[in-house]
């Protein structure tokens, strides 16, 4: 299988759109391109797809006649037809990627440890660990203070909870050393704990350029993406786990004393995702970003939770994810509580939404 995040971030929409769409009309961002679907009429005079970095740090392409619109999957998608495996074949092939084995090649001694359990798909775990202690260490010396104030202050996100979930500053890999696969690069690093130890670990830019990534993945090599990251809080306080779109947002609902889950982009929100989630002993909170990816991957994991005997709460966010609802908030914990506690109160629980101002 190929890993998704690794070939997004290998290809350049724009070039890609240029070689499946003919060369885009215009400069820079404002260049556009003709839509893919064959049921869209078009004059040709002013190319109706357009290119920009998704909130999430991924490069999307929309077309503002027809509303289609994706990833770097979906555009050889609608050029070519075929499988999402095909796709990612071709984006792998152009990006002069190889398809990642399911595990180590057995046929050379192995030098490196096993994976363990407690870290299935982490092919570096001890120098993984190692990272994300010393990132984790160094986000509280003087030399993070950026790092840190952007955190603490833009993202409103309290020391405690920071420290509970080992969130790291890497200053730049002359500063910081850091196992093969991880990205040369410096930012907030976000690990997925599991059993204490970490099994992956991405890198969130603070201020990127516009055609810069939010965040970066490390490679298939170092670690598996796992897709899903449980966030603890310091003290749980609530019964329930809410399921946010992205480590930011779940970071944001443990200041409130929720034990959360992050997917780690919209597209996670499977049946993969939906067994593992099931299994959970707690009840489920969806809070899901309110653009039409988020609302779309919220629906759709709902609806795969209810199919296996499981019942969410879906929190509907009418501007701002989840961390903008906080900074925003005159009482965000009251607010949170108040309406996570008219869900518990609704005599149907299934599909039940709340507003949230």
């Amino acid at each position: 299988m190929y890993d998704r995040d690794a070939l997004l971030a290998a290809t350049d929409l724009r070039s890609l759109a240029d070689d499946l769409l003919g060369p885009g009309h215009g400069r820079g961002r404002s260049r556009m391109w003709p839509c893919p679907n064959p049921n869209h009429a078009q004059t040709g005079r002013t190319p109706p797809v357009s290119i920009f970095t998704s909130r999430r740090g991924e490069q999307r392409w929309r077309c503002h006649g027809c509303g289609d619109g994706g990833t770097a999957i979906d555009l050889v998608l609608a050029c070519h037809g075929s499988t999402i495996r095909d796709a990612m074949a071709y984006l792998a092939a152009r990006a002069g990627h190889h398809e990642r084995p399911c595990q180590p090649p057995v046929s050379k001694p192995i030098r490196r440890p096993a994976p363990t359990r407690e870290a299935a798909g982490c092919y570096d775990l001890d120098g993984l660990n190692r990272y994300v202690d010393e990132c984790a260490e160094r986000l509280w010396h003087p030399e993070a203070t950026r790092l840190r104030h952007w955190l603490t202050h833009t993202r409103g996100l309290p020391a405690e909870v920071l420290a509970r979930n080992r969130i790291g500053a890497d200053l730049g890999p002359r500063r910081q050393p850091r196992p093969d696969g991880m990205p040369r690069a410096s930012g907030v690093v976000l690990p997925v704990i599991t059993a204490r130890r970490a099994t992956y670990a991405q890198i969130r830019i603070p201020n990127p350029r516009p055609d810069w990534s939010r965040y970066l993945n490390p490679s298939g090599k170092l670690a598996a993406n796992p897709r899903l990251a449980r966030i603890r809080p310091p003290a749980v306080q609530h019964p329930e786990i809410i399921i946010t779109e992205g480590m930011i947002d779940a970071l944001t609902a443990a200041t409130a004393g929720y034990r959360t889950v992050a997917l780690l982009s919209a597209a996670y929100a499977d049946e993969a995702a939906a067994v593992a989630l099931a299994k959970l002993p707690h009840p489920l909170v969806i809070a899901l970003d309110p653009d039409q990816a988020g609302q779309a991957a919220a629906q759709q994991l709902a609806a795969l939770l209810e199919t296996r005997g499981r019942q969410p709460v879906v929190l509907h966010l009418s501007a701002g994810d989840l961390n903008d609802m906080m900074r925003t908030s005159r009482n965000w914990h009251g607010t949170l509580d108040r309406h996570l506690n008219e869900a518990r109160a609704s005599p149907d629980r299934g599909g039940s939404t709340c507003a949230f101002p």
